[in-house]
């Protein structure tokens, strides 16, 4: 096990004065997180406990338990009763080359990381705008939602729906599968389904009660509402999605063709 004299790198910066405004436990949720993806923490690796987090930090007991859930629940750490918490085995939560969800950093020349959970998979029964997209696929399009970590500063609420059909890659398997994938790159690779044309559509919309609770926001919190059509020719859609965004000062980048590729600079 690393000794706390070793951790004290890793923590360094959370004795210092706190200008970004964000709540203590993201503060030490993202010092941890930090000392995941640079390699300090391994896959499987034992975190300190909670109480010697307590001690190595500036923090609270609930302040450190509050920053581990937070970890917890975007399938980062894995808590085990009586154990401690471990870094997760898996290594693919963090989405690369995201391309509806961009966000720009502070310098505007690159995307912010994103880490994506899946969190439910159903058949599409209630009515809403997808029907509009698959008039002749009712009965077989498949919803997934997945909770979009932004940089561990807030998060986006996705529902994606395609017919299960067209992209049973998607549709089929362990829900914890589809953690920081892709999909638009799994579609184009694996399911060998030409995406031709994207269309985004975008517009402010108050956050509904089942949604604001999902992203820690208040209900009727004034948000953005993205909506992402992607087509294989001219008519035919291979999935539609819609996004709900909290409040940010982040700057969202749509992609103006559908090429996955980096970022472009920001012209401010």
């Amino acid at each position: 096990m690393v000794s706390a004299a070793d951790n004290s790198s890793v923590f360094e910066a959370l004795r210092r004065p706190n200008n970004s405004g964000l709540p203590k436990y993201l503060l030490l949720a993202n010092a941890l997180l930090d000392g995941i993806t640079s390699g300090y923490w391994k896959a499987g690796e034992k975190l300190p406990t909670e109480d010697e987090l307590a001690e190595m930090t500036p923090f609270s007991l609930g302040t450190v338990q509050r920053a581990l859930r937070n970890l917890s629940e975007q399938g980062i750490v894995v808590r085990q009763h009586g154990l401690g918490s471990f870094v997760a085995e898996k290594k693919n939560l963090r989405l690369e080359d995201p391309w509806h969800c961009r966000f720009f950093d502070d310098e505007g020349e690159n995307f912010l990381p994103i880490y994506t959970k899946a969190i439910k998979r159903e058949r599409a029964v209630a009515p809403g705008p997808w029907m509009k997209y698959f008039p002749q696929a009712v009965g077989s399009v498949v919803k997934i939602d997945r909770v979009i970590n932004v940089n561990n500063e807030f998060k986006v609420f996705s529902q994606f729906y395609t017919d299960h059909r067209l992209l049973p890659a998607l549709c089929e398997g362990p829900l914890s599968k589809l953690d920081g994938v892709n999909f638009k790159k799994l579609i184009v690779n694996e399911s060998h389904v030409p995406i031709t044309n994207v269309e985004h559509f975008v517009r402010a919309m108050p956050i509904v009660k089942g949604i604001a609770e999902v992203l820690d926001v208040k209900v009727n919190t004034v948000g953005i509402f993205m909506q992402a059509v992607a087509h294989m020719g001219r008519n035919a859609c291979v999935y539609y999605q819609e996004f709900s965004i909290p409040p940010t000062h982040r700057v969202l980048g749509i992609p103006a063709e559908p090429v996955i590729g980096q970022a472009t600079k920001l012209q401010r």
